[in-house]
């Protein structure tokens, strides 16, 4: 049934529109537009600053155009005298106490008062008493300073923490002129969103404290490109002054309600860190050295072809690729086959099994209409934070439900359900699940779940119109118990569709997999043991590939671990960190005759190498990204230089096959046309496949049950993603160092009174002869028996432990650094 239309007629432009709709969207199709402060298009109407003031014929006096809807024959009036006239006058009193630091203001220049008021101000001012002052610089949180002075009280940054971010932690207080913008509570502000208020703010009121007195903006280069920081790929725009980043902003945060997490604004000044690697390195007397391009080019291709000669292309691997453009990742896979002749090649440096499916396919899009979220081993605002912001406002605007299933719990303002799981119990909760929801009685729950909670979690997903599931990716077993549950759930003839989304755990995970960083696939899932298949990809690079399936990461490290594999080549990959056994990934590097290292900083893994390739950041790239929902976006050519001698990994890779003899194709116009028979082109907009159901069934890395904790100190370990955790860019960088995760323990209040410890303690967990320190926290949604720890934290690698690890619990001889 279509909307009823109606009409009416704004400043003699008549037009059709549906019936509610607000004069100031009314006024747009017709051509006009009214000024305003407070609106925002994806907020609700507040009608607080009266910029959009207009006079509608028969009415006795203005209205507000951001709030009244339309009435059919409604005439409009947004630009006569009296209108001018309101405008004129909001105006005045808006600059009445507005400080004239429009010379040292950093919204100066892409400041919406200024604009507003050349457009439609008086021009002159009739104050003559001295101007209000209030405080100058209030450091609202780590990076939000408020100007209290420049502050018009239009209320969208109390409403966007209200209505967008779903925090409430801005707040007004004080009457009259005395109004002003602080916490609640006086609390620091402090989530994972806190910088688009900056954006959001129409003066120079909220400016971010990296940021403040850098530039001016008319001295900017500004360049469209795509965030790195997570798997979502937002779109942002870099600004540069003289080739140094100095601030990343939303593209468009007025009009599309593009928004970014702090991760993603703030985590940028890495790019310019002193402790990048900037020259190529050789060990050299079991020190690493600085050498030349040539020297460690030439190193690196006798050493790979040394190995490859005495012990044959087997026994290298390749690890690496989750964060690399598209195109870099399809050259590394090609290298790995075509230059080195080996299928030991794989993106995943984690316990991810896969970060897309075939089966399911979900988009961003799907989040935002959802009436029901299914959340399994995935903390969202930690992993992937912009994704959990369309789960928020769903929750608090259409009292959308929401269940989380694993060891884990998010933090959300509103009421949602939760199935609390040991490490290794979701999939037979999820097979549980699949019965109920078929009408079966669930057998097989889990000791500590209780029936009850399933059951009432079948009932809710089987009344659901659409179902958004987002699922963490790790464990072969959930994931197919997963695929399973959506099976038994999908019904289109019965109104019910579900779709799956996997956040990578790498920003680019989903892409290296489709560009075939994987032991048993080409490009697009091709299986390297189908022949036909693999004579085509032969044909087209002209090189031959090898047949037998790969190894994979974990095979990979135990293979090197017992000396097997002779050489590991390690492209953006940390495995000393992120691997879930730590020690085995150790071992194997310290065994290995040979590893080669492409990295911006000397991680944990890159201290370890014998070959260290200064990388460049993603600033000084060109080519494609993809989102995790398998959507292309283009990164900007390169509007950087990469920083000392750092090259782009595509140049390193292809420097490297020159070097060993092997003429290999890496022009951009190259690598774009077999790209294009082989993924069917990454132009923007395109969507990269996702991975087969049987990825499944390939062994991977599988972590162990944990069971009940046992008497004593001893509790089983839970690895938590955590958004400013992490041994990548996060620990180099200086900006979101002030807000970097702690070494933190989480235990449950019942297990700390348990262990005699009191919650800020400095506490050692140990299990077999390794061992970690942290603070301890207190936090009741913790599962009794067990202890979160945060993932890839490098003062704390908690697979250190090793996989599945039960540690004991004690106070720490010294306290822990926080």
């Amino acid at each position: 049934m279509s909307q009823e239309r109606v009409t009416v007629t704004i400043d003699g432009r008549t037009v059709q529109v549906p019936k509610g709709t607000l004069i100031i969207h009314a006024a747009r199709q017709a051509g006009v537009e009214i000024p305003f402060f407070c609106y925002h298009p994806q907020m609700e109407p507040a009608g607080v600053c009266r910029m959009c003031l207009v006079q509608v014929e028969k009415m006795p006096k203005p209205v507000t155009a951001c709030n009244t809807p339309v009435a059919d024959g409604m005439v409009v009036y947004t630009q006569n005298d009296n209108v001018k006239g309101y405008q004129e006058g909001v105006l005045e009193f808006l600059l009445l106490h507005h400080p004239l630091d429009c010379p040292v203001c950093d919204k100066g220049g892409e400041c919406q008062l200024q604009d507003l008021t050349f457009a439609y101000g008086k021009g002159t001012s009739r104050l003559l008493d001295p101007k209000q002052h209030k405080p100058k610089a209030v450091n609202l949180g780590p990076f939000i300073v408020l100007d209290e002075e420049r502050c018009i009280l239009c209320r969208r940054c109390v409403r966007y923490d209200d209505e967008i971010a779903v925090e409430n932690q801005l707040v007004i207080e004080e009457r009259g002129h005395d109004n002003l913008i602080t916490t609640a509570a006086g609390l620091p502000y402090e989530h994972p969103f806190t910088g688009n208020v900056i954006d959001m703010c129409p003066v120079g009121a909220l400016t971010s404290d990296l940021y403040r007195f850098k530039s001016r903006p008319w001295d900017l280069s500004k360049v469209e490109s795509v965030c790195t920081g997570c798997s979502l790929a937002c779109r942002v725009r870099l600004d540069f002054r003289h080739g140094r980043l100095l601030r990343v902003v939303t593209v468009d945060a007025t009009n599309e309600g593009q928004w970014i997490c702090d991760r993603g604004r703030f985590g940028y000044q890495y790019v310019h860190s002193g402790e990048r690697v900037t020259q190529p390195l050789v060990r050299r007397d079991g020190r690493l050295v600085p050498v030349t391009w040539g020297e460690a080019l030439a190193e690196a291709a006798r050493r790979l072809g040394e190995i490859q000669a005495a012990h044959g292309a087997g026994a290298i691997g390749f690890i690496g690729g989750g964060r690399l453009t598209i195109e870099e990742a399809y050259l590394l896979q090609k290298f790995a086959r075509a230059v080195v002749g080996t299928n030991n090649v794989d993106h995943r440096v984690t316990g991810q099994v896969t970060a897309g499916l075939a089966a399911f396919p979900g988009r961003l899009a799907d989040l935002r209409d959802a009436d029901v979220y299914l959340l399994v081993d995935v903390l969202p605002a930690e992993k992937a934070p912009v994704m959990d912001l369309p789960i928020r406002q769903a929750l608090r605007r259409r009292r959308a439900r929401l269940v989380s299933i694993g060891p884990a719990t998010p933090k959300y303002r509103y009421r949602h359900g939760r199935i609390a799981v040991r490490p290794g119990q979701t999939a037979a909760v999820l097979e549980a699940l699949a019965r109920a929801v078929r009408g079966q009685v669930p057998a097989g729950v889990p000791e500590g779940v209780a029936p009850e909670a399933v059951e009432e979690t079948a009932k809710l997903l089987t009344g659901a119109r659409k179902i958004a599931a987002v699922w963490g990716g790790e464990g072969a077993a959930a994931g197919k118990a997963l695929l399973g549950l959506l099976q038994a759930l999908h019904s289109p003839k019965d109104g019910r569709t579900v779709h799956l989304l996997i956040p990578g755990e790498q920003n680019q995970s989903r892409a290296a997999a489709a560009a075939g960083v994987l032991p048993g696939y080409l490009p697009g899932f091709r299986s390297v043991q189908a022949g036909p298949t693999r004579d085509a990809v032969q044909r087209l690079w002209g090189r031959p590939v090898p047949q037998a399936a790969g190894l994979d990461t974990g095979a990979m490290l135990a293979a090197a671990a017992r000396g097997e594999l002779k050489a590991l080549y390690l492209v953006g990959a940390n495995p000393a960190l992120t691997w879930p056994d730590g020690r085995l990934a150790r071992e194997a590097l310290e065994r290995a005759d040979l590893v080669i290292v492409h990295e911006l900083f000397l991680t944990e893994t890159a201290r370890m190498a014998h070959i260290v390739f200064p990388a460049a950041p993603f600033t000084a790239k060109a080519g494609h990204y993809a989102a995790l929902d398998g959507e292309v976006r283009p990164q900007a050519p390169a509007a950087q230089q990469a920083g000392g001698q750092a090259q782009p990994d595509g140049a390193i890779l292809a420097a490297l096959a020159r070097e060993m003899g092997v003429a290999f194709k890496a022009g951009p116009r190259e690598v774009a046309a077999e790209l294009e028979q082989l993924l069917g082109g990454i132009r923007p907009g395109a969507v990269l496949p996702g991975a087969p159901a049987e990825i499944l069934d390939r062994p991977f890395y599988e972590a162990p049950e944990a069971g009940a904790g046992e008497a004593g100190h001893t509790l089983a370990v839970v690895p938590v993603d955590r958004l400013f955790a992490g041994g990548g860019t996060v620990a180099f960088d200086e900006g979101v160092a002030r807000v970097a995760n702690r070494a933190q323990a989480l235990l449950h209040p019942d297990d700390l009174a348990r262990l005699g410890l009191a919650e800020g303690a400095p506490v050692r967990l140990e299990a077999g002869g390794e061992a970690i320190e942290l603070t301890a926290v207190a936090d009741d949604r913790v599962i009794p028996g067990t202890v979160q720890v945060p993932r890839h934290l490098p003062e704390a690698p908690v697979n250190r432990l090793g996989p599945g690890a039960r540690v004991t619990v004690s106070r720490a001889a010294v306290e822990v650094t926080a």
